[in-house]
């Protein structure tokens, strides 16, 4: 079974024995699903639900070590050891990836991030950037929510998408392009297990992962009408929790929201980079390929230059916060 993906001109095919697991990426990126793709595929994914063959591998010395997994590299091929549990082999020159693992969750989470890690790459290279926000339209206006991972903007995204006139762009991961024009990166969204979010079960699934808790995700296509394309900007809020009731939102200086886009776009805290697929020595390394820092520097700069930046501060009631915003932004446009 095979499935085919177009990111912004980036062709992706996924291919399996299990429908199963091709079938939870076809939703993982269901926004980027086409029917297939004429020109030949660009990278393509194999899937197997196999223990790893480690016969026969070469004697390679570690090239990068990470909690999940042990990386080893030669000229053109990079072998990832996720201890024992699975095993990729990714041909750089042919953009060949092949994952071998027992556990379908396990072999699903490798594959999705290896894809994140391969489009990013690509979206980079192109001058279009990922930021770590949430974010939204409303009247034709992008609004962006930067927060930290673990912050509340799937929350937050599933309470906005309630009220009128909300459309999403990506509640992890939107991008910024070179004229601080805001574009959809809409992949499934996730929740906590015991989150009751009033979602029908067909567009639900739970999985483990490697490293955190359980997840609940939800697939994008429970979304089909309240999904938003390429906007300009209108207005960037910077998150801070606080530990009380207190819910609200103050302007911001454009150096401290500047700040806040360095650490979430041109660093990328909180964005799957990938560095085991793609690097020997680790972030700094991608950061410096091709001036990719500086790319991602000039579009936060076009971006904040066209837009205000509001400080919201999120106390402990999620309903509260969401009113505050929902208020705020019909003050604004409406």
């Amino acid at each position: 079974m095979k499935e085919f993906f177009d990111f912004y001109g980036l062709t992706v095919e996924i291919n399996s024995p299990s429908a199963d697991l091709v079938e939870g990426i076809r939703r993982d990126f269901a926004y980027f699903h086409v029917p297939t793709v004429e020109k030949g595929v660009q990278v393509q994914v194999q899937m197997y639900l196999d223990p790893p063959p480690y016969a026969g591998l070469p004697p390679l010395s570690a090239s990068l070590i990470t909690p999940r997994n042990v990386c080893f590299q030669n000229k053109k091929i990079t072998y990832i050891d996720y201890f024992g549990r699975g095993l990729v082999m990714f041909n750089r020159e042919k953009k060949q990836c092949t994952v071998y693992g027992t556990e379908p969750d396990l072999v699903r989470e490798i594959s999705y991030l290896f894809i994140l890690s391969t489009v990013g790459q690509y979206l980079d290279s192109r001058g279009i950037h990922r930021v770590h926000a949430l974010g939204v339209s409303y009247n034709k206006r992008g609004i962006l929510l930067l927060l930290p991972a673990g912050g509340g903007k799937s929350t937050i995204a599933l309470e906005l998408l309630r009220h009128p006139g909300f459309l999403l762009l990506g509640e992890d991961t939107p991008l910024i392009d070179r004229r601080g024009r805001i574009l959809p990166f809409l992949l499934r969204l996730g929740v906590r297990p015991e989150q009751d979010t009033g979602i029908s079960p067909q567009y639900l699934r739970t999985v483990q992962r490697m490293e955190f808790d359980p997840k609940t995700l939800v697939d994008i296509e429970y979304f089909h009408d309240r999904l938003g394309k390429e906007v300009e900007p209108g207005l960037i809020l910077v998150g801070e929790r606080n530990l009380g009731e207190v819910s609200e939102i103050t302007p911001l200086a454009r150096h401290q929201a500047l700040k806040a886009l360095v650490k979430y776009m041109v660093v990328g805290l909180g964005i799957y980079q990938g560095m085991e697929f793609l690097l020997e020595r680790g972030l700094w390394e991608l950061l410096g390929k091709g001036g990719v820092a500086a790319s991602r520097f000039y579009n936060s700069l076009r971006l904040i230059a066209r837009v205000p930046a509001f400080r919201f501060v999120l106390g402990r009631s999620s309903k509260k916060n969401c009113q505050t915003l929902v208020d705020f932004i019909h003050q604004t446009y409406d």
